[in-house]
């Protein structure tokens, strides 16, 4: 059961987070916060301090930072979520103040109750006797875990950012609000025009000294997208990050996989130097190639210098894209050049390119189906291994 405390929040939003399931929710009205008696780091109940608190609309935004202050000095394990629509030029000092998120009003139920199993997650395990307690603690609402999963490919033109887009949207339903997608095509990543954003800040704010000292800081450089997820665009010009070095991509990396559970990289054709910081931290790599002989074999040639380098890690995904049956190729004909098993077939579609070019990819549809949307839920699963042992074991695919 996790403890929900609602201050100065309306009667329908009450509603909406009382019938979220496990939850035990306790309210307090804005007047009763504004009362000179009141003291809410008092008056809470040190058995049964809540894991979550949500600041209402009710309250001033000061009246909302001062609470979070007071309950992040006194209470850093508690989750404090901002609610309301707020200017992004609030965020730097809403974190500030210890808000980890700020959610808008209408927010969806699912994205509510992934808050509630949130601040379950982060709660402390009991201390057992003879516990050190000096042992470093996580931060609070930190994941338990992140893996960051890089899409790869040794050319341009195979669809990377296709499936990295998609991919996102795919984990998101799995983890709303917890996962952030990385334009790491440092000169001309189009990962923003893909899914129709206009972002505030992009990746020249993010690799900062600022970001680098702040974490918080560098959230507030992130893209908020609409199906429940994060985004961190490439920078409008392709000079502005020209003299990125992969010291700086791999703070990066690491500073955000102590925010959010997914991390998707879409990284540029080759092995610059990037990529390669990229891969250095990363779970889970999806190697693309599509059926056609030059491709094929530059990424044997890819695979191969990236297992001398030992930066091809163990879980590794290898997606053949735009696949049809006119190539002249068969997926055993790729298989036995690259010397890995194709492990998702995503077959060639018009549909994909009209959907990108209108900022709409095809995993956004209401009524999601057709085979390439059904090829990257094939990918989510494996990623998020839900499959059994016996259809994790590879089978012999062909394009359809």
């Amino acid at each position: 059961m996790t403890r929900v405390l609602l201050v100065g929040t309306d009667d329908a939003f009450v509603a909406r987070v009382n019938v979220l399931p496990a939850t035990q929710v306790v309210v307090l009205r804005a007047e009763e916060v504004r009362s000179p008696s009141f003291d809410l780091v008092r008056d809470l109940d040190a058995a049964a301090i809540p894991e979550l608190v949500l600041l209402g609309t009710e309250l001033e935004l000061a009246e909302a930072l001062a609470l979070a202050t007071a309950l992040d000095r006194a209470y850093p394990q508690v989750d404090v979520v901002l609610v309301g629509d707020h200017p992004v030029d609030v965020a730097v000092d809403a974190m500030r103040a210890g808000i980890r998120d700020m959610v808008a009003p209408d927010h969806p139920e699912s994205h509510l109750l992934e808050l509630v199993r949130r601040a379950e997650r982060a709660r402390p395990a009991p201390e057992s006797p003879g516990a050190d307690s000096s042992a470093p603690v996580s931060p609070a609402g930190a994941p338990t875990s992140s893996r960051t999963i890089t899409v790869v490919s040794p050319k341009g033109g195979v669809g990377k950012t296709s499936i990295a887009t998609n991919l996102a949207i795919g984990l998101a339903h799995v983890h709303p609000q917890d996962v952030v997608l990385v334009d790491l095509d440092l000169q001309f990543g189009d990962v923003a025009a893909t899914l129709d954003l206009a972002p505030v800040r992009t990746m020249e704010d993010a690799l900062t000294a600022e970001a680098a000292a702040d974490t918080l800081v560098l959230k507030t450089m992130l893209t908020v997208h609409e199906a429940g997820f994060f985004v961190l665009c490439g920078a409008e010009s392709p000079a502005a990050n020209e003299d990125v070095t992969g010291e700086q991509v791999h703070r990066l990396l690491r500073q955000l996989a102590t925010q959010f559970s997914c991390i998707v990289v879409d990284t540029a054709a080759g092995l610059g130097e990037a990529t390669l910081a990229a891969l250095e931290v990363t779970d889970d790599v999806v190697v693309v190639s599509t059926m056609d002989v030059a491709c094929v074999r530059s990424v044997r040639r890819e695979v191969d210098l990236l297992s001398q380098l030992g930066l091809l890690p163990a879980s590794r995904t290898f997606a053949l894209n735009l696949a049809d049956k006119q190539s002249g190729m068969k997926v055993k004909d790729v298989e036995a050049v690259v010397g890995i098993p194709v492990d998702v077939v995503i077959p060639r579609s018009s549909e994909v390119q009209l959907a990108a070019n209108h900022g709409r990819p095809l995993m956004l549809r209401k009524k999601r189906g057709g085979p390439f949307v059904k090829a990257v839920q094939r990918l989510v699963a494996r990623l998020e291994r839900t499959q059994s042992v016996e259809e994790n074991k590879h089978r012999r695919l062909e394009v359809a």
